[in-house]
């Protein structure tokens, strides 16, 4: 797994996480901006989440898009994020537990380019 912690644009809280990269046992981009905990508060704040299923973001332009109004994006990021997509791979459906997650995954899903993408990795699923 590949993970970019990225600097927030001006005007964002100090505390603020911005993070990106491959999560090569999903197959997904991921992205997470978070707002940590201000006062008594246990738990960051999510400001946006994704890349947190199977094949959800396979396109690195569109986790870019999708961070792009909380961070600066740096000039050689999308090239680090194909490179690293590239060298780690597809582990998804290699790895103990892939059948449980994409059964789980599956029940849940309505993006028919998602569903296919487990159903290949997956073909044994009923």
């Amino acid at each position: 797994m590949s993970s970019h912690i990225l600097i927030p644009l001006d005007g964002a809280p100090s505390d603020r996480t911005i993070r990106v990269g491959w999560d090569a046992p999903l197959a997904t981009f991921f992205a997470h901006v978070l707002d940590n905990p201000i006062g008594d508060a246990d738990e960051p704040v999510a400001l946006m989440s994704t890349g947190g299923q199977p094949y959800e973001v396979p396109d690195v332009d569109v986790i870019l898009g999708l961070i792009a109004p909380y961070a600066v994006i740096p000039s050689d990021l999308r090239e680090q994020l194909i490179a690293e997509e590239a060298a780690e791979g597809d582990s998804f459906a290699g790895r103990p537990g892939s059948a449980v997650v994409a059964r789980v995954a599956l029940q849940n899903l309505e993006d028919p380019r998602q569903i296919a993408a487990i159903r290949a990795a997956m073909p044994d699923l009923p």
